[in-house]
């Protein structure tokens, strides 16, 4: 249709121009950024109804090389969805950055974020791609170190920068190596190809930078220390933007990638699934629970797609950008609240914290629905997608051939069990129970700005909006919306349904006996032991790095810097000295014979001049001596010719 060639590029640039707008009216900044964001929803909203084919557009870039944009089924499901997330982070942002004297560049960064990765989701070529892909990368490091003032947020800014720009270098190796392979490039005819390094590598870089956008294993450290920007952010970042580009990568490439490579995939996903788990059962920072959290679910999702359930994956994407962004807002609802009333201390540690229940209770209440998603209790949005990706996991398993595959389910299984335990511990030590911080807690004017957000996303985090069977995955209106049909059937057989809400109901039970008021007294009074230190720093893998990759890459730069002074520089010294002393050459020889003998003819023709000349004067006598002269020397040679 005529009028998608004009909604799909006015959506993408829409949030950045609202930032603009925003940062020439500081004063108006949340507002004007809002209603931008509103209008983008609208018009996506009527992008999802109108759409019925695939929109694609395609532009000369280089010489016999085109770039494109498409739009299709699953990324204009997508694209509603970051405009949505970005429109309830904006307005939710309204009252929390409402005091912040840089609120102004704060929208306008939102901006440029939710349009880098709009990019992403309509990008129909790899280096088109690849250039959003790294625009959302720098405009996550400006809002990590939004308040860069401080030097810890700076440095946490630059450790998921440098980060992802390692990992980003990967991606960039891989898309040309399948370029060089004689691939075109076009996500959406994306098809394996012949090279001499094989495909594996080809996958294997381009899942380096997939690893390293979603904060997979090995490069899982950078998502907790990007806590240091604001909590709206987070919200982003964790929900809809950048750490689900690359699922979103992934979910788009993984016919390049060859059984040996996907088998990688299902490990890398489940073991980061259960790092997560386990580091966010042993936080007491409020967003570093969840912040492992979002670790631990997209490790769901990447192994979700590593075993077949491609659908399912996708749909727990968009399922967990609800319930994340509810969690997320919730938790900056306290902290807010928390600031407001200056009662001094960590407001982000769970140990000082409980009992706001009382005081926040809109708060509390969008917390609870979030929470079950999260850990996937039936009625729960988080039910139908996680349970999906499961019951993928055990079919997969049936058909590897060999028991050793069932540990992927069952550690899937471990990690649902898990999730129930951290979410609520989380919920014991924050809303329940008895405030143990300092200062006293009273009441606060009802902020619309704070619940509203949070009150929506609750609201679609129930399972409902999908199907009106709780027990069933096999009809939700989304899956058949995607038209994908990667998966044969995502009913849930019976066993695996009621095992795996056993475990969810035993692990908040076993964490509700754990934390109970009189153990959770002598729990906050003990110090933590090194086991528990261990998992909060998920295996020191920071520490391991810094040990470890650290000095190596140190020692490569000093060894580098050695051979560019010892045997680089000096070849470079002594081509300079030749290239002078061949200079000085070219000089004498152009000064001495070129200009000499330039200068020698000037000369031989000016006395020939000065010579001449005298031959021209008015003496008759002399003219006729000379013409006589020349008369003779003409007969002679007309003599001596014949």
């Amino acid at each position: 249709m005529i009028i998608e060639n004009y909604i799909w590029p006015a959506l993408l640039l829409m949030p950045f121009i609202g930032g603009i707008f925003s940062f020439v009216l500081p004063s108006k900044a949340g507002i004007v950024g809002s209603l931008v964001l509103l209008l983008a929803v609208i018009m996506a909203s009527y992008g999802l109804l109108i759409h019925q084919n695939s929109w694609f557009y395609r532009f000369a870039w280089l010489p016999d090389w085109e770039l494109g944009f498409q739009v299709d089924q699953v990324s204009v499901v997508l694209i509603w969805l970051v405009c949505f997330i970005s429109l309830m982070v904006h307005f939710f942002s309204l009252s929390y950055m409402n005091d912040d004297p840089g609120k102004g560049r704060y929208f306008l960064k939102l901006g440029f974020f939710t349009t880098a990765m709009l990019g992403i989701l309509m990008s129909d070529h790899l280096i088109l791609l690849f250039m959003f892909w790294e625009l959302v990368g720098f405009s996550s490091y400006l809002l990590i170190g939004f308040w860069y003032q401080e030097i810890n947020n700076a440095q946490a800014a630059r450790i998921a920068f440098m980060t992802n720009r390692i990992t980003d270098a990967g991606l960039l190796a891989g898309i040309l190596l399948l370029l060089s392979a004689g691939g075109t490039g076009y996500i959406s005819s994306i098809e394996m190809v012949d090279h001499p390094m094989g495909t594996f590598w080809i996958g294997t870089c381009m899942l380096m930078g997939i690893l390293g956008k979603s904060a997979q294993f090995p490069f899982l450290t950078w998502l907790p220390q990007a806590m240091a920007g604001p909590t709206p952010v987070s919200a982003l970042i964790h929900a809809a933007t950048m750490v689900a580009a690359g699922v979103y990568l992934l979910f788009r490439i993984f016919v390049i990638f060859d059984p040996d490579l996907m088998l990688l995939v299902v490990l890398l996903g489940i073991l980061t699934a259960l790092i997560g788990a386990i580091a966010a059962l042993n936080q007491t920072n409020l967003k570093r629970v969840l912040a492992y959290s979002t670790i631990s679910q997209l490790g769901f999702m990447v192994m979700g797609l590593g075993v077949g359930a491609y659908d399912m994956a996708i749909f727990h994407l968009w399922t967990h950008a609800f319930f994340k962004a509810g969690l997320f807002l919730s938790i900056g609802s306290v902290i807010h609240y928390l600031s407001i009333l200056e009662i001094g201390g960590d407001v982000q540690n769970m140990r000082h914290l409980g009992g706001l229940r009382k005081y926040l209770p809109v708060t509390f209440w969008a917390y609870v629905v979030g929470m079950l998603a999260l850990i996937g209790l039936p009625f729960f949005t988080g039910f139908l997608s996680k349970e999906g990706i499961l019951l993928g996991a055990f079919r997969w398993a049936e058909h590897g051939g060999h028991p050793v595959y069932y540990l992927v389910p069952f550690m899937a299984m471990f990690t649902t069990f898990l999730t129930a335990c951290y979410m609520g511990r989380q919920l014991i030590l924050v809303f329940l129970g008895s405030y143990r911080g300092p200062g006293v807690l009273k009441k606060q004017p009802f902020l619309w700005a704070e619940n509203l957000p949070i009150g929506l996303l609750a609201i679609l985090s129930l399972g409902v909006f999908y199907t009106l069977n709780p027990f069933h995955g096999k009809i939700p209106f989304l899956i058949f919306w995607l038209g994908t049909n990667q998966v044969e059937s995502v009913n849930h057989p019976g066993d695996i349904l009621i095992f795996s809400i056993l475990l969810m109901l035993l692990g908040l039970g076993w964490v509700f006996w754990r934390y109970r008021e009189v153990r959770l007294k002598k729990w906050i009074s003990l110090n933590p032991s090194s086991l528990t230190h261990f998992a909060e720093n998920a295996f020191y893998l920071d520490q391991i790095y810094m040990k470890t990759l650290v000095p190596a890459f140190n020692w490569i730069v000093v060894q580098t810097a050695r051979v560019d002074e010892v045997l680089i520089n000096p070849i470079i010294d002594r081509f300079a000295v030749f290239f002078v002393v061949l200079g000085k050459v070219i000089n004498l020889i152009d000064k001495n014979l070129v200009d000499g003998g330039v200068q020698l003819i000037s000369r031989l023709t000016e006395v020939a001049g000065d010579n001449l000349r005298k031959l021209q004067n008015a003496r008759v006598q002399m003219h006729f001596v000379v013409a006589l002269l020349g008369l003779l020397l003409l007969l002679l040679w007309l003599i001596q010719t014949s």
